[in-house]
């Protein structure tokens, strides 16, 4: 993550470290673990700022799937973003990932941290009547640092042409999702001293060492808001814009031009037909994704090793229903708990994924081709012309239309076509979840 120079940055730093200055003068000898918690609250905001900022940025010009893209796999191709708030830009639903990455982060860190300071931070530090100050007092000031750094990120325009890969804070993120441990050692660190030396050296050496954490960091924040903007350009793009620029073309004309050929266009002239797909079995399909590793819509299915996490989950309820048989109540309740959040958890994000994929999305059958039109992003999502369409056929059933619902899903075959606008090359070669896919794959069939 790039700095980029501004005040406020500063400003927030500060409105941290007062807080922290305060924990050190109110705790003595708790004042590091103090700091500490202070810090994790900092760190949190930090992470979601850092999502925050990944939504806005440029999308990823490379579509190479990672671990936590392949839950969102639909999304790789979304053009367009949606506004939130007038004081940010729009958000960019291809970025998506970045927010299932945090989640894992910020749950892992919050659990582990959580268990550290239930049972190895001593109770006197909860029980202080500072305690108030270092929750509430620490949530309004990182909160506070985090708007006002991604005000600044906004102000400078980074968002214009920096990868959503190029803002993550990683080496911060690291330190968030092992703080649980750093905590851990700050909480035995606290204790043997106590333990060795008296209160009084503990109250100095804790004092001192929470003296050079908030000068470091207050430091880093005067530097940060010192330096100067570089345009948060990433390095994957740089070499593309150089080359650009040295052709004279601007900053501007050059990121056109990088995206303007994947462009679907849209006819002038109103459709013959539009379909959209039924909510309900979106939804439907979501659960019937999560089980099958990504099956519906494109018949694309994950790596194997994804179809041994589900086997794992089926195997955790086998155990449950051994351990009900055995009169093992509470073992097999625990299990099936167990058994059904992740499945939950699963099926959810497969649902949200698959709405965010096609819940705006309506089809526009026109003279010469098909037009998948999102009214949320208010953009053409791809296009395929007739003349590049083979093998029309229509699917009712556990893909085609999951569980009860009468619907069902157009496939085809797609060949390369200039007319497509770049965007045959595309993974989407499906109509999904409409009510009456006979008639798409007659108004396919009669054209191509």
């Amino acid at each position: 993550m790039r700095l980029i120079g501004d005040r406020r940055i500063f400003f927030g730093s500060v409105c941290v470290e007062t807080v922290a200055v305060i924990l050190v003068l109110l705790y003595g000898h708790l004042s590091l673990l103090a700091v500490a918690v202070l810090y994790w609250i900092d760190l949190l905001f930090v992470t979601l700022r850092a999502t925050v900022q990944q939504l806005l940025s440029r999308p990823e010009t490379d579509h190479q799937s990672t671990l936590f893209q392949r839950p969102f796999r639909l999304l790789a191709h979304k053009r367009g973003s949606i506004t939130v708030t007038d004081r940010i830009p729009g958000i960019y639903l291809r970025n998506a990932p970045a927010v299932w990455g945090a989640a894992f982060v910020l749950v892992f860190s919050a659990s582990t941290t959580a268990y550290v300071a239930a049972v190895n931070v001593p109770g006197d530090l909860w029980r202080s009547s500072a305690t108030p100050l270092l929750l509430g007092g620490g949530l309004i000031a990182a909160a506070t640092k985090s708007w006002l750094v991604l005000r600044a990120y906004v102000a400078s325009g980074g968002y214009e042409v920096t990868s959503a890969s190029a803002v993550v804070p990683r080496k911060r993120i690291l330190i968030f999702a092992v703080y649980g441990g750093l905590l851990w050692l700050a909480s035995r660190w606290t204790l043997a001293t106590l333990s060795g030396e008296g209160l009084r050296i503990t109250r100095a050496g804790m004092t001192v060492s929470a003296s050079v954490l908030i000068v470091s960091r207050l430091a880093y924040g005067w530097y940060a808001a010192r330096a100067r903007p570089d345009r948060w350009q990433s390095d994957s793009t740089s070499d593309r814009n150089n080359e650009a620029i040295s052709q004279g073309w601007s900053d501007s004309e050059a990121k056109e031009n990088v995206s303007a050929s994947s462009q679907p266009s849209i006819p002038d002239r109103e459709p013959r037909e539009t379909m959209s797909p039924v909510r309900a079995s979106i939804l439907a399909a979501g659960v019937v994704n999560a089980m099958t590793t990504g099956g519906v819509v494109d018949n694309r299915f994950g790596h194997w090793r994804q179809l041994m996490v589900r086997v794992g989950i089926a195997g955790v309820m086998v155990v449950a229903v051994f351990a009900l048989l055995d009169g093992a109540i509470v073992v097999s309740a625990s299990l099936a708990a167990i058994f059904f959040g992740l499945v939950g958890g699963l099926s959810t994000i497969s649902a949200v994924h698959l709405l965010l994929a096609l819940g705006g999305v309506e089809y526009e059958f026109y003279e010469s081709k098909v037009v998948a039109y999102d009214r949320y992003l208010g953009r053409p999502q791809w296009s395929a012309s007739y003349d590049g369409i083979r093998d029309v056929s229509v699917e009712r059933g556990l893909f085609g239309s999951p569980l009860w619902f009468d619907t069902g899903t157009v496939f085809f075959d797609r060949i390369y076509n200039s007319k497509d606008d770049g965007s045959a090359q595309e993974p989407r070669s499906s109509i999904a979840f409409i009510p009456d896919p006979e008639r798409a794959g007659e108004l396919l069939r009669s054209c191509s």
